[in-house]
């Protein structure tokens, strides 16, 4: 029997399945609270993260050609969970402000969360930062992305 090459988007959505198990396995320890898109190609995630009697923030993950490029790292309206669509748009709005978010129109449209692991962390000619590899190391990783997030809004961030 010959056996299929997987193909890159097939290697692509395994990694990123391997990431988001990580992401659930640890869903009640840290509180956030993760679904997932199979939009055909690639995966999406979203992980909706609650500040203690405060707001709400919902993360959009796009893992396409994930290990190969890093997530693209979106923020949505927390309603958007209940029903998570690729057609839901970002916002300025939706993004936490404090420390390490470039304000949007300095580096896109958006604001820019300073942390790794996230496409536009990387982005730029030259680069804005340096790290990422395929695979990425543990810091740069899905899983850690989400966790610095996490952090972030809980102890940094508004």
């Amino acid at each position: 029997m010959t056996e299929t090459p997987a193909t890159p988007e097939d290697e692509a959505k395994a990694a990123a399945l391997e990431q988001y198990a990580m992401v659930v396995a640890q869903s009640n320890e840290y509180g956030w609270e993760p679904k997932i898109l199979d939009v055909g190609d690639y995966l999406v995630i979203f992980v909706r993260i609650a500040k203690p009697a405060g707001r709400a923030f919902l993360m959009r993950l796009r893992c396409d050609d994930y290990l190969e490029v890093a997530p693209e790292l979106r923020f949505l309206d927390p309603a958007t969970f209940d029903n998570p669509s690729m057609d839901a748009q970002p916002a300025a709005d939706f993004y936490p402000k404090g420390a390490s978010i470039v304000a949007a129109g300095q580096r896109g449209p958006l604001p820019v969360p300073c942390i790794k692991g996230h496409r536009d962390y990387y982005a730029g000619n030259p680069p804005w930062h340096r790290g990422w590899g395929n695979p990425p190391a543990h810091d740069h990783s899905l899983y850690q992305l989400v966790m610095n997030v996490r952090n972030a809004i809980l102890d940094r961030w508004s």
